[in-house]
């Protein structure tokens, strides 16, 4: 059906959708291009902004993120950077 030749396309397809997925799972699917994605000085912003997503797409609504937003920023203030 396929004919000679045919399967090498489909290997290659195959190689490079495994290279696809292990670059987004290293990249923990965060949508961030590249970069480590340790310790940050900014951990507490991205806290806020996924928060702050969680709320836009209803997940939770306008009185618990009022609530752990203010445990996030309780905490931020309390660990030593």
């Amino acid at each position: 059906m396929w004919g000679s030749g045919w399967w090498i396309l489909g290997a290659l397809m195959m190689v490079f959708c495994v290279w696809m997925m292990s670059r987004m799972m290293s990249h923990g699917g965060s949508g961030h291009g590249g970069g480590d994605h340790g310790d940050h000085a900014d951990g507490g912003a991205d806290a806020e902004r996924t928060l702050a997503n969680r709320l836009a797409r209803g997940e939770i609504d306008v009185e618990e993120y009022e609530r752990l937003l203010g445990t996030l920023r309780r905490t931020e203030s309390t660990t030593p950077t």
